[in-house]
């Protein structure tokens, strides 16, 4: 039997690398486009709940024009924060799509943060108002932060950004970090409402919650929203008052649902995200919709960033190789 290695990347060395994020986004377009022409394989993610706020997904896709796939093993524990620990962890799998042979593992934390943000940068790009200059974020923790860097980065035209976070030195430490990397005027606000209204984007990047934050009188005529969270930060009526519900995968937000979240029901769905990608289904028609984008987050858009990095590490000499086997038993 032929000896078997694979790849190992730590997050170091995913970072040495420097990835900028707008090869990330690009990156998760392309993505996302393939799947709205239907060719990806990524079925709804399953789960297990080790606790009430904390969940392991599995996540695998496949491209099949690329013929590149794997799977992450990802978990959310917020708690972790009062342990030093991250609150997201875990691993992403390469594997031959020919043999089957893991060609790679490497760490998934960053991955995750910058493939959440190129999505909403991608839906953005095709669902904001050109004229967009102040979004609202609500958690300013790494989603918040990476969000804002790659909304910029879609929207030049943003100019103020309103944060909120429960955690006051969380709020301090986004705005002195990033209103300089971004050359956008950032405010704290002293709570959701205020942050949320007036706002040409609004943002949500919470974990869990016992309850919604987001009603629909702030939800104003023309504005964009996000909701990192799926359906738990924006009460059921601005859900179901948007002019335009946007997923990124239809069925995985079904299943979403049946897990749980949009308690009081799915909107009319207008389309998946690819399919705007495509030219199949417009996204902003009118400077007066309401578009709400809750994108659950799709391991296609893990499995297109983890081949690039992958191909990066092989150019670079970055890593270990591993041995997996050696002989038979």
């Amino acid at each position: 039997m032929k000896r078997v290695e694979f790849l190992y990347l730590s997050q170091e060395d995913i970072l040495d690398m420097n990835v900028p994020l707008a090869e990330v986004i690009d990156l998760v377009e392309w993505g996302l486009r393939e799947h709205g022409r239907g060719r990806v394989e990524n079925p709804p993610k399953p789960g297990i709940h080790p606790n009430a706020n904390s969940f392991i997904h599995a996540m695998p896709a496949y491209y099949r024009n690329l013929n590149i796939g794997g799977l992450k093993w990802v978990s959310g524990f917020p708690d972790n924060r009062d342990l030093g620990l991250p609150q997201i962890l875990g691993l992403m799998i390469l594997n031959d799509m020919e043999t089957g042979l893991p060609l790679c593992v490497m760490d998934c934390r960053w991955m995750t943060a910058v493939r959440t943000a190129a999505v909403t940068a991608v839906t953005a790009k095709y669902c904001a108002r050109k004229d967009t200059e102040t979004l609202g974020v609500v958690g300013g923790g790494v989603q918040g932060r990476y969000n804002l860097l790659a909304l910029k980065h879609v929207l030049p035209g943003i100019r103020r950004t309103k944060i909120f976070d429960i955690d006051r030195k969380t709020a301090e430490t986004y705005r002195d970090e990033l209103s300089q990397e971004t050359n956008v005027e950032i405010s704290i606000c002293d709570g959701v409402e205020s942050a949320a209204k007036g706002s040409d984007i609004i943002l949500t990047a919470t974990q869990r919650l016992e309850k919604p934050l987001i009603r629909n009188e702030w939800f104003d005529k023309g504005c964009l929203g996000f909701g990192l969270e799926a359906s738990r930060a924006w009460y059921g009526e601005a859900i179901l008052g948007a002019d335009k519900f946007i997923t990124d995968d239809w069925e995985q937000t079904t299943y979403y649902q049946r897990q749980g979240a949009f308690p009081d029901g799915l909107p009319q769905r207008h389309t998946e995200l690819g399919e705007i990608l495509c030219g199949e289904k417009p996204g902003r028609e009118d400077q007066d919709e309401k578009i709400l984008a809750l994108n659950i987050g799709l391991a296609l858009e893990d499995v297109i960033v983890a081949n690039h990095i992958y191909g990066l590490a092989k150019e670079k000499n970055l890593g270990q190789r591993l041995v997996l086997m050696e002989r038979e038993f």
